[in-house]
């Protein structure tokens, strides 16, 4: 028996798979797990290649108005001290 298994990644082919798949059921099953493993594995490695990479969330300190320079010791601490 001939199997045949295509995986589409937003609309375009990106893994097609032909096996021939025989013997017991249990070896045909056996097979056929193996196979669908191999898909598996390669298509999430297809789906991961044509992802866009994500710009930062954030910048660096110091880029554009950050931090940079700003005392963090508590000096600044505008409560009243008693």
């Amino acid at each position: 028996m001939d199997v045949e298994i295509t995986v589409k990644v937003n609309g375009k082919a990106v893994q097609q798979h032909v096996a021939v798949v025989g013997g017991t059921l249990e070896q045909m099953e056996e097979t056929i797990h193996a196979l669908t493993q191999k898909v598996a594995a390669e298509t999430l490695q297809a789906s991961v290649s044509q992802m866009v990479v994500p710009r930062p969330l954030f910048r660096r300190p110091g880029a554009s108005g950050g931090t940079a320079g700003t005392a963090h010791d508590g000096s600044s601490d505008s409560r009243a001290k008693s």
